[in-house]
């Protein structure tokens, strides 16, 4: 059973409070994990908690506890899974089955509150990896992470970036239609109809510090910089056919983050480009990570098929190729007419 967290699984958490693993390395890298502090704010009444805990329970072989944690973005209508307890260990034959009912149980909990969609990055071929494919989760993408000590020390100069203003969102969201493939768009909710939800919200420029890069009428590059105490982690997104300005985009974000530890940058199996240019300049290969996502099921409201009773009496074989939803078997003299089944669509 995977359930909302309480204060009566303070003990649960607190003996797991160092046995889980943050998943995405943007979170891992840049933010001080306090799990039990993070689900203790989700209790306060007058706030509105960001980041959601669940418990779950009686899953596996052993009867196995644990507990996940969610960052909820309403914007997108979207939960991202940001920690699990406990990890996987090696020859852990109890991890699999126990998140792998949790994770789904758990999807089932985000659609009933309006989740359009779970997301979650983890090491790729891991054991972890493991589990959300079981529960239903498939890969929508893969990126390689890079990191740059010290790149105040790089001597790098600003290029022609400026700061993104609202009356960018319409080009960005163009460059963003050129450069991501439309499966990671609909993955992660940038196609989202709907002009209540504001375009920068939609595209996550609004949880960063961004940039553009200006051609002609268009946009030719964005970054994106998030920023801890931690270090600095870079975005970008180049047009096409401005691959030669890359160096360009690239030296802003390393003039950026000048002062700090760290710069970390993220590249995905459709920006291949800049790997070379990356190691080039000196940044240092991290890791792999891969992006998995499971879309959620929402209630549907069914048209009343008793108004459409006279259009259609006719006994016989429907010739829709469309699975019906009923569940009673099909006796072959019974007159079953068309009003009497729903579809999915």
């Amino acid at each position: 059973m995977t359930r909302s967290f309480g204060l009566r699984d303070l003990a649960l958490l607190w003996t797991l409070r160092d046995q889980g693993i943050t998943l995405d390395m943007q979170r891992a890298a840049l933010c001080e994990v306090r799990p039990l502090q993070e689900a203790l704010c989700g209790l306060m009444p007058a706030r509105t908690p960001a980041t959601l805990t669940y418990v779950c329970c009686g899953h596996g072989t052993n009867n196995g506890r644990g507990f996940v944690q969610v960052q909820a973005y309403p914007e997108r209508q979207e939960w991202q899974i940001v920690h699990l307890a406990p990890r996987a260990e090696a020859g852990d034959l109890s991890f699999g089955p126990l998140w792998a009912c949790a994770l789904s149980e758990l999807c089932v909990l985000a659609g009933r509150r309006g989740v359009l969609r779970v997301r979650a990055g983890v090491a790729a071929d891991s054991l972890e990896e493991e589990a959300f494919r079981q529960a239903g989760f498939g890969a929508y993408t893969r990126e390689e992470v890079y990191r740059l000590a010290d790149p105040g020390g790089r001597g790098a100069a600003r290029g022609a970036l400026r700061a993104v203003t609202a009356g960018d969102a319409w080009r960005l969201l163009h460059l963003v239609g050129q450069v991501v493939p439309p499966l990671v768009q609909h993955a992660e909710g940038l196609t989202v109809s709907g002009a209540e939800v504001p375009i920068l919200d939609r595209l996550g420029v609004s949880r960063e510090q961004g940039y553009v890069l200006q051609r002609g009428e268009e946009l030719g590059a964005y970054l994106g910089l998030s920023r801890s105490r931690r270090g600095v982690w870079a975005r970008i997104l180049l047009h096409p056919d401005d691959g030669s300005r890359a160096p360009e985009v690239l030296g802003h974000a390393i003039a950026a983050a000048a002062g700090e530890a760290m710069l970390y940058c993220a590249v995905r199996d459709y920006q291949a480009g800049l790997r070379s240019l990356m190691r080039d300049v000196g940044f240092e290969f991290v890791g792999v990570q891969v992006w998995l996502v499971k879309h959620t099921a929402r209630p549907a409201v069914s048209p009343n098929y008793r108004l459409l009773a006279a259009r259609d009496k006719r006994p016989g074989a429907l010739t829709t190729p469309l699975h019906p939803v009923n569940t009673v078997a099909l006796v072959p003299c019974l007159p079953v007419t068309r009003e009497h089944w729903t579809y999915e669509y």
